[in-house]
């Protein structure tokens, strides 16, 4: 059915290759290392500030004022990270994507895939909206509050060669932190989208096989051969989520390890930001979720299709392959966590169990 199965991260990659954090070129087997346009961007941007937050932490005297320093420190040094890993694995993702796109293995043969897809699509299209305005609209909080304080600062605290804390020269590190955060957040939030369109993806393609294989009939004459392309449709998605994994895997463990906690000027900031980073945690493991459940459900969908009448040694095929089946698909962050809802819980209470802790030690 003609319907464009990857929609929605087309613009996404398109934000990524304007960022320079995504290949040029369709076909491409090996990372780019000679971009030499992606260092030119993102050198003096993101990384540059990466290093003048460290370097105000750990000149810094004051340990409270190098814990606030430390809060930005981790998630920039995170962001570096992901920059770092989408450029090592981004033709990963990329061929996984042109093979979804292109591949008549995963073309929408009914009415019914093509509106599971719409519905999926549009769905995540609400939710992916409702992240970005959570995230992009913390930045013209974070930067119009300092233009108030008397005397000046600046939006986070940096190391600088001069002191910035003159009229003068404030705004020369004020305008690099204006410049700076919004490529920091873009990016961020841009990469975030794609690793999770990835595993939703591949949690409709689970769904998909599924339905085709409830609804394989004994008295159809192409039976084997149906069959046999639903298998190999089946072993193709576990290559593909080795893909996936390999590309999100870093991303998605830093994001577990490292949340972020802000002193962000307001109430209201401080809400969309908490909200963004609970979105960040619970997103992919949700969608990690689906593929679990899309990847659990193909046995019975196998069970439920026309197998008693089949001959044995359709059977026969039909039975190896349910216990093949049990093997279960599952991503992992650093080849540690599951990528699940449990996942999502124990982070929680983890981060509650540390903040009880913390409350207790001040008491």
């Amino acid at each position: 059915m003609d319907y464009d199965r990857i929609r929605p991260v087309r613009f996404l990659t398109g934000v990524l290759k304007w960022w320079r954090l995504w290949p040029r070129k369709e076909s491409i087997s090996t990372p780019d290392w000679t971009n030499w346009q992606a260092y030119a961007l993102h050198v003096p941007f993101t990384f540059l500030f990466v290093l003048l937050l460290w370097l105000e932490a750990i000149r810094s005297r004051d340990i409270q004022h190098t814990a606030d320093v430390l809060l930005i420190c981790l998630t920039t040094t995170a962001l570096g990270g992901k920059m770092i890993n989408i450029w090592k694995y981004a033709h990963v993702a990329q061929g996984i994507l042109f093979e979804w796109s292109t591949c008549d293995l995963f073309e929408l043969r009914s009415k019914q895939e093509v509106d599971m897809w719409r519905f999926e699509h549009r769905r995540f299209n609400r939710v992916i909206m409702f992240y970005c305005l959570c995230s992009v609209g913390v930045i013209p909080l974070i930067v119009i509050q300092p233009l108030f304080d008397i005397p000046n600062r600046l939006p986070f605290w940096m190391w600088t060669p001069f002191d910035w804390q003159q009229p003068v020269l404030f705004w020369y590190a004020f305008i690099y932190q204006v410049t700076t955060i919004p490529i920091i957040c873009i990016c961020n939030v841009t990469m975030d989208v794609v690793n999770w369109y990835l595993m939703l993806h591949l949690s409709l393609c689970l769904r998909m096989l599924g339905q085709r294989l409830s609804k394989l009939q004994h008295d159809d004459k192409d039976l084997r051969e149906k069959f046999l392309e639903l298998v190999h449709l089946h072993q193709r998605l576990k290559q593909q989520a080795l893909g996936i994994e390999i590309f999100i895997s870093k991303s998605t463990f830093t994001q577990i390890l490292s949340p972020v906690l802000q002193d962000l000027p307001g109430f209201a900031a401080m809400m969309q930001y908490l909200v963004a980073m609970i979105m960040q945690v619970m997103l992919p493991t949700i969608y990690g979720n689906a593929v679990i459940d899309s990847a659990s459900m193909l046995t019975d969908s196998l069970y439920n299709s026309d197998w008693p009448d089949m001959n044995s040694r359709m059977r026969r095929l039909v039975l190896m392959f349910m216990v093949y089946l049990n093997r279960p698909v599952t991503l992992k962050a650093g080849g540690f966590f599951h990528i699940g809802l449990p996942l999502f819980t124990k982070t929680m209470n983890q981060a509650y169990s540390l903040l009880a802790l913390l409350l207790n030690m001040n008491q």
